[in-house]
């Protein structure tokens, strides 16, 4: 155990034959995370925008991909670049992702 988060891995539906995005999602619950928010920066020069950035820990175990989000205490973050596993002389240990969130 990284941390004492459970954090929420999102698959979405995924597209058909004609690009159109089909209805649906996969969820897995991720236990034993760190959570870390990193910052948040707003913009109103064009529109208002608000960029909140986070960083989570996650089990070797767990799998995360660019494709996927993270849904944690009820906003839902991209995986902002390729999730790192990082790994001890025991083998893999951990993942470190990057997250970012737009609103406005």
């Amino acid at each position: 155990m990284i941390g004492p988060h459970t954090v929420t891995l999102v698959t979405p539906g995924g597209r058909d034959a004609w690009g159109d995005v089909i209805s649906g999602e996969t969820t897995v619950d991720v236990p034993g995370c760190f959570w870390q928010p990193v910052s948040s920066d707003e913009q109103t020069v064009a529109a208002d925008t608000v960029t909140i950035v986070a960083r989570v820990f996650m089990p070797a175990s767990a799998d995360p991909t660019p494709a996927k989000t993270v849904r944690f205490e009820g906003r839902e973050y991209e995986i902002h670049g390729q999730p790192a596993l990082f790994h001890t002389p025991a083998g893999p240990h951990h993942y470190e992702i990057q997250l970012r969130d737009v609103e406005g």
